[in-house]
């Protein structure tokens, strides 16, 4: 199994927790609304060497409220709301990038309202990334 897929993982099993407890109080706290929980990773390179590994990841829950340990995750949700959960369709600041390139790959993969998310692009820089789609992958 490569490292990508198990950071995944390993961030997914946090998000969660361990604890019957938790998973009960979770259930419970979420049942009224939706779920929107992601987790969000990014890495320097194309993606296309399955030997690299995730650089950062975070996770984000929207619903009921805005948490996680994604640095801003009320922004975050807030633009994901905008766009409702298309992250495709997300837009960041019109800022000019110069013509690097220093790929970088990002996913998200999880649950929006409910229905499953499982996304991934490549850049040709950061300052891509953070134009073409702001600050849900500003961290």
């Amino acid at each position: 199994m490569s490292r990508r897929v198990c950071s995944l993982f390993l961030a997914i099993f946090a998000m969660f927790g361990t604890s019957a407890a938790s998973s009960e109080a979770w259930a419970a706290s979420a049942s009224l609304y939706p779920p929107s929980d992601l987790v969000l990773t990014f890495t320097q390179g194309d993606g296309t060497d399955p030997h690299t590994s995730v650089d950062r990841a975070v996770t984000l829950t929207c619903m009921p409220r805005a948490t996680g340990t994604h640095p801003d995750a009320r922004q975050a949700c807030r633009l994901l709301r905008n766009v409702e959960g298309s992250i495709p369709d997300l837009f960041g600041d019109p800022t000019a990038c110069t013509k690097e390139y220093l790929p970088v790959t990002v996913t998200a993969d999880g649950v929006w309202q409910g229905q499953r998310v499982a996304y991934e692009e490549t850049f040709d820089s950061r300052c891509e990334l953070l134009r073409d789609r702001g600050a849900v992958f500003d961290f």
